[in-house]
């Protein structure tokens, strides 16, 4: 099933971007972004096969993703790189970028296409892959729960690829996935999008295209 596409961005803005080092700055909704372990910057950029289009700190690298449908590539956070703002992807995209690094998640988040999504690879291989589009009636939902959705009670959304068969009845009693979702579950997975808690370093990233 293909995850949505050009839902992610908003009108281009003129913005200046700045290249002085700044604590990661928070993001999470209407947005998708791969969180990619013991990798480099320029090493995701390079296996991803990225352009560079500048250097960016956070505030004006999140700024230039959300207005400008650039990428930002995020300097290391917690031994992890972010690639914020993923557009004109797929689930085979994705399933295909889980190959390449040790360790990969994957969400995607966008309220008024009501789509929500998560993923994770280790060492190339998928274990968990779900997505909801709740304005298409569609779900993928590909490996077994993690621990950290059963404690999360992400067992009440719906997990088999059967909702065109659904009767109204269903559809009303059933327990769906929503943007707050999506957030704790990267939490529960290591890397808070909103950065609440924990010591961050000041960095600078990468704007890039495909």
């Amino acid at each position: 099933m293909s995850l949505l596409k050009n839902v992610f961005g908003k009108k281009s803005t003129t913005s200046i971007i700045s290249v002085e080092a700044d604590f990661p700055v928070a993001f999470g909704y209407k947005t998708a972004w791969y969180v990619v372990k013991g990798e480099s910057p320029l090493s995701v950029i390079e296996k991803l096969k990225l352009s560079v289009v500048s250097e960016a700190n956070w505030e004006t690298g999140i700024e230039e993703a959300y207005n400008k449908n650039e990428i930002f590539v995020s300097p290391r956070v917690k031994d992890c790189v972010l690639v914020i703002n993923l557009t004109h992807w797929n689930s085979d995209d994705v399933k295909e970028d889980g190959k390449l690094f040790p360790e990969l998640q994957y969400f995607g988040s966008h309220r008024v296409a009501d789509y929500y999504a998560w993923a994770k690879f280790i060492d190339g291989e998928l274990l968990r892959f779900y997505t909801y589009v709740g304005g298409e009636g569609q779900l993928e939902s590909e490996g077994e729960l993690r621990s950290e959705e059963l404690t999360l009670g992400f067992d009440k959304y719906p997990q088999e690829d059967n909702l065109d068969t659904w009767t109204d009845e269903d559809w009303n009693s059933a327990i769906f996935p929503d943007e707050d979702s999506v957030i704790d579950i990267a939490q529960a997975w290591g890397i808070d999008p909103f950065f609440g808690e924990g010591n961050y370093e000041k960095g600078i990233g990468y704007l890039c295209r495909y």
